[in-house]
């Protein structure tokens, strides 16, 4: 829950008017219970700050975005270190916006959401080995139950599960050749020459998307990757459990790259 210390703190950074520094950010992370509350907030609410400058230029990128996602404009957002200026995620906690910096932007569609996950789950649906190949394996009697999973397939069905449970969709998950990543990223794609040209003094080296299937479902993804970062925060440590799926776990990353 939010203690009257910590809702003044809370009061405090949004009479501000501007994100939290990276000190600002942890102590709240640390002191508030209530990682919704933040989530909403900090990285979901607001013009982000690679807008903040011009919040008009914002509401024109989001616009664009819209149309091309068929959605409405209030179902589009930036998100991470391009929101707050540095990144919120538990293993780059801190780091700041730069120029080879990614802008992550959020789409808010359950259609969309639940086509591309089922289409994801279709893919992995022919992940080697086969069920009964383990089945096979699991009845052998004095032999370790133990099957060989391509590490990155393993990586896939690990997001794809944790994604879905957060009730969102990466589709750089999906097959190079599926036909919804490939619209996907044309349309995401499509946006970094329009970014660049709202805001030509800050040029962003990648713009990546994520579906969700609605605001809550955003908000409870972001809290609970806040709720790492408090963990992390507290024991002194690197986040070692947190399980967002990174480019560089992916052969194909999901990006579009700006020109």
């Amino acid at each position: 829950m939010v203690t009257e210390n910590n809702t003044e703190k809370l009061l405090e950074l949004l009479a501000g008017g501007k994100a939290p520094t990276p000190d600002d950010f942890k102590s709240l992370v640390l002191a508030v219970d209530s990682h919704n509350v933040l989530a909403k907030v900090f990285l979901l609410e607001g013009t982000p700050y690679v807008f903040e400058s011009s919040p008009m230029k914002y509401v024109i990128f989001r616009e664009q975005v819209a149309e091309r996602f068929s959605v409405g404009s209030q179902d589009v957002g930036i998100v991470g270190s391009a929101k707050l200026g540095f990144s919120p995620s538990p293993i780059k906690f801190g780091k700041q916006f730069k120029e080879e910096s990614d802008v992550d932007v959020v789409v808010i569609s359950e259609e969309l959401f639940h086509h591309g996950s089922f289409e994801l789950f279709k893919s992995l649906n022919h992940v080697e080995p086969p069920v009964h190949v383990a089945r096979k394996v699991r009845s052998e009697k004095d032999k370790p139950s133990v099957v060989s999973v391509d590490a990155q397939d393993w990586v896939k069905i690990k997001g794809a599960r944790r994604n879905y449970t957060f009730n969102n969709f990466n589709p750089s998950l999906l097959p190079g050749d599926s036909s919804i990543r490939q619209e996907i990223f044309s349309k995401i794609t499509s946006t970094a020459g329009l970014f660049l040209a709202l805001e030509p003094q800050v040029f962003v080296s990648k713009i990546r998307c994520r579906i969700f299937k609605s605001w809550k479902a955003a908000e409870e993804y972001y809290a609970n990757s806040l709720r790492q970062l408090k963990s992390a925060l507290s024991d002194g440590d690197e986040a070692t459990d947190h399980e967002e799926i990174d480019a560089s776990d992916l052969e194909t990353e999901n990006i579009a790259v700006s020109t």
